[in-house]
């Protein structure tokens, strides 16, 4: 927190200096940047408002270059000599003042006058105010003297470094940076020596920058003469100053850095003052121990370190590689006439290196300067090399310079391996923001198309170091791009990467945009190649598209296919067979299959490509054999369960369509589970009497609505707790004899129906439904037996009481007489019957409607028609019997065997039209 208020406090103080001048308007800081200290500067990052440029603004403030120790301990007045403030310190001060402000403005005016690409690039010019100095460059990280005390850092296992690098950046320099950034200051120092005729004069740590993209820039200016006066020609003439330990030391020469010759012969400046300052600076690299000597700003302490101390010093560098120790020894020397020039430097063993090599020929005017060929060749051997270079290096100095040569559409094939390469080192964030931007407007180029290739056979780094949403919204188009492409080269290389890419892809972008652009590719494209991997892409989108575009769009699709290749009828076989797996079985069957077969008997198809084909066929037939087997005896399953529930008389019914077994099914189980009971009793208990199965197509024996006979209903009393089983007389078998009927309990549950053979009803056909009302009411000694209710739509009246678990129990119908009292008093009672098969031998036939209803002689022990139940048992053929008298018909029943309701006028009523059913008119023979 400490240090986050530092950086914070000393940010706000760089904006007030700069809020002073005309650069407040036009940039804006950025404090996300700690600022640098280079001497008396304070650099801060800031951005262009406008154009959004970056820059760092330098600022210097006037009030602390006097006395910069008292500033430094926060009392400046305390330090001064004498206190009095007279007027000779007064005057001292303000030369003083003068000769360091002297100095910063030459800094300034310097870099704006020397344009060289190893020379800090000036971006807004000096302004000077009362109390400070600022201007603008190229943006910078840190200085060379930054850099070393982070190497130094690191190479010092004990951690007692003295200085650490206020930046939070990596500035720890490796071998091929230092060599890279040393040939850049020999550059820079060739162009002042034979260009500008200029001596730097004060090359020390804080006079190199390096900026943001790694590249070691020479700076600080202050001390610098020319070789030659402006005005005369005259060779320059020697001055030097006294150290002053009351002025800022970046302001005056450093002792550790001057030449000797310059310090202590009193030599005119020369270019070889510059070249023992390089050496210094290479000892300070490579040993980790600062510069050759310290001087401590004394003239005499330099003087006997270079008379006594040279030797030592040079004993000291054995441990240094073979080339370091020779450049060492041809700079850091006594005498100038013995160093290397700056061209030399660049000459040396030093810069030989496979890796130094790479780096300098990557320079701008250094590979602009090389023919096309040389470019190509470089940049082919170029992605062998890169696994050697650090990845600072790599993403500091080699990806600018490739991404900056993608302007030359010629070496975009040549350059794209090594950005890709260099991106798969680089995390996901990095990627987008840094390698992303560049790329984009490559994927919409036409010529040469090796650029699209070349960046299609590289998605799988896209499309590892991009998120889903970016790689759709920004990759993508790639992809689009070159589908519209007339080059089959172009259009296969798109092809082949599509099935790698649908997986990630959503369903949106791969219906409405990839799915149709292939489609269209599919459609035009006459090349064998292009036409066989549109079939490849249609496979892996089989898994993300609908039913219904594969059923309306693709399948349609295939089927316009001409080509009788057995390269594309072995492709669309596989797109077929993956379909099958997915659509439905009535499109297999109608749309596939058709295909299948047509295309199974082409005429280049060998004995192989027709087994593959039959393997497919047979196995969608087997699919679609099953399930349709499946449905359809779902389907009889249901109208079985129906017809059994509705009884004989349903068999002709609505039920055997299967949409009346449904309904039923459907709104008896409904009703179930809504009231939770049938007829009053839980639905748990009616499963626990059968097997734990409930039923759902038993009637529920609803109450039977009175006829217009002016019978009236009898109630409906509550099922016994305990439920007795009988057979009711008016379901007597049709033996002469009473037949005993045996039952157990733990049999499940069946219905059944009772046969008969009685002649009272007369003859009717097999399976003909008859249906009465019930009589009208009359005395039960002179009442005939009594006609069985219509039954319900769904089926015969049925009437099931749960089964309790116990022993068997033996039901004679006989013993069941007593039970009933009345007519009035109904029977619930579950009656099971059997029927003892005829004499005759013959197969029992399939109940009627017409063996349901038996005469009985007992009209005292004759049951309510609405509590009947039939018997599911088969009975014997009906024997044949005379046709009875129409009195003994119930009213309304017609002899013939057909339907008729009864239709009764009731007193005062209007007379009924033709065609007016009464109360049955609701009833639907077709349901």
């Amino acid at each position: 927190m400490e240090l986050a208020s530092a950086l914070f406090s000393s940010a706000a103080s760089s904006l007030a200096a700069v809020q002073k001048g005309s650069l407040a308007s036009s940039y804006s800081l950025d404090h996300a940047v700690p600022p640098l200290h280079v001497g008396v500067w304070k650099v801060v990052r800031a951005r262009h408002t406008s154009n959004s440029k970056l820059v760092s603004i330098w600022s210097a403030d006037k009030s602390t270059l006097l006395n910069p120790a008292a500033h430094a301990s926060g009392n400046p007045v305390a330090s001064r000599r004498g206190g009095g403030g007279g007027t000779r310190d007064r005057e001292r001060d303000h030369e003083r003042l003068k000769l360091a402000v002297d100095v910063l403005k030459k800094e300034a005016s310097s870099l704006s006058r020397l344009r060289h690409p190893c020379i800090l690039e000036m971006a807004e010019p000096m302004e000077e105010t009362r109390s400070t100095i600022t201007f603008a460059t190229e943006p910078v990280t840190a200085s060379l003297r930054h850099a070393i005390a982070a190497s130094d850092a690191a190479h010092d296992p004990s951690g007692r470094a003295a200085y650490r690098a206020p930046s939070t950046q990596d500035l720890e320099l490796d071998e091929v940076e230092v060599q890279k950034g040393l040939s850049q200051l020999g550059k820079g120092l060739q162009f002042l020596h034979e260009s500008a005729k200029l001596v730097h004069g004060n090359l020390t740590p804080d006079a190199v920058l390096i900026n943001a993209k790694g590249d070691w820039k020479l700076s600080g200016f202050g001390q610098s003469r020319y070789l030659f006066d402006p005005q005369g020609g005259a060779p320059a003439r020697w001055e030097f100053l006294a150290f002053d330990p009351d002025s800022p030391p970046s302001c005056q020469r450093d002792y550790d850095y001057v030449a000797p010759e310059y310090a202590l012969d009193e030599s005119p400046p020369a270019p070889s003052n510059d070249m023992y300052s390089l050496g210094c600076l290479l000892h300070a690299i490579h040993t980790h121990t600062g510069p050759p000597f310290s001087n401590r700003h004394s003239l005499p302490k330099l003087r006997t370190n270079l008379e006594e101390g040279l030797a030592l010093v040079s004993s000291q560098w054995r441990r240094l590689p073979a080339d370091v120790q020779e450049v060492l020894g041809s700079l850091v020397t006594r005498y100038p006439n013995r160093r290397l020039t700056a061209r030399q430097f660049l000459e040396s063993r030093y810069f030989e290196g496979l890796l130094v090599g790479t780096l300098r020929f990557l320079e701008r005017d250094s590979f602009a300067a090389k023919s096309s060929e040389a470019q190509a060749s470089f940049l082919k051997g170029l992605v062998s090399v890169l696994p050697s270079f650090s990845d600072k290096v790599v993403r500091r100095k080699i990806l600018p310079s490739l991404l900056e040569e993608t302007r030359k559409a010629n070496l975009i094939p040549f350059l794209l391996p090594n950005v890709l390469y260099i991106a798969s080192r680089m995390t996901p964030d990095d990627f987008r923001l840094e390698v992303l931007p560049a790329l984009k407007p490559l994927f919409a180029i036409k010529d040469p198309p090796q650029a699209v290739v070349a960046l299609i056979e590289n998605m799988a780094t896209f499309h590892a170091k991009c998120s889903p949403s970016v790689f759709r919204e920004e990759v993508m188009p790639l992809i689009y791009y070159a589908l519209e492409s007339d080059n089959p080269v172009v259009l296969e290389k798109a092809l082949r990467a599509v099935p790698d890419l649908c997986e990630s892809l959503d369903y949106t972008t791969v219906k409405q945009t990839l799915f149709p652009k292939i489609t269209t590719v599919f459609s035009r494209t006459t090349v064998l190649s292009v036409k066989v991997n549109t079939l490849i892409c249609f496979h892996s989108m089989i898994k993300i598209l609908d039913k219904f575009t594969l059923t309306e769009k693709l399948v349609p699709l295939l089927a316009k296919i001409k080509t009788k290749e057995p390269s594309v009828m072995i492709a669309t076989l596989a797109v077929h067979e993956e379909m099958g797996k997915k659509c439905e079985i009535e499109a297999i069957a109608t749309l596939i299959l058709p295909q299948l077969w047509a295309m199974s008997i082409g005429p280049l198809l060998n004995v192989d490509h027709f087994a593959r084909f039959m393997s497919v066929i047979k196995q969608l037939s087997t699919r679609v054999e099953a399930e349709h087997s499946r449905h359809l005896a779902e389907l009889k399953r249901l109208e079985e369960s129906s017809g059994a529930g509705a009884g004989a008389g349903a068999l002709n019914g609505p039920a055997n369509t299967g949409r009346g077994a449904i309904s039923a099914a459907a709104v008896t189980d409904f009703e179930s589970l809504v009231r939770g009971s049938v007829n009053g009793t839980r639905v748990e208990g009616l499963a626990a009497g059968r097997g734990g199965q409930v039923d759902i197509f038993a009637d529920e024996s609803p109450t039977l609505t009175p006829m217009q006979t002016g019978m009236a209903s009898p109630p409906l009393p509550a099922l016994p707790a305990s439920p007795s089983f009988s057979t009711p007389s008016g379901f007597a078998p049709s033996s002469s004899s009473t037949s005993t009927s045996t039952y157990t309990a733990q049999q499940p549950l069946r219905p059944s129906i009772s046969s008969h053979t009685s002649s009272s009803l007369g003859a009717r056909p097999l399976g003909s439904p008859s249906f009465a009302p019930p009589p009208r009411a009359t005395p039960l000694a002179t009442a005939p037996a009594p006609a069985p209710a219509p039954a319900p739509r769904g089926g015969a009246l049925r009437s099931f009481a749960p089964l309790q678990p116990g022993p068997s129990r033996t039901v004679t119908s006989s013993s069941l007489a007593s039970s009933t009292s009345s007519s009035a008093a109904a029977n619930y009672n579950l009656s099971l019957s059997t029927t003892t098969p005829s004499s005759s031998g013959l197969p029992p036939l399939q109940p009627t409607a017409s063996s349901l209803f038996s005469s009985s002689s007992s009209a005292s022990s004759a049951a309510p028609a609405w509590n009947r139940i039939p018997s599911l048992s088969p009975s014997p053929a009906p024997s044949p019997s005379p046709s009875p008298s129409p009195a003994a018909f119930p009213p309304g029943y017609n002899p013939a065997g057909a339907l008729q309701p009864t239709v009764v006028q009731r007193a005062g009523a209007p007379p009924k039209g033709a065609m007016d059913f009464g109360n049955w008119a609701d009833l639907d023979p077709l349901k």
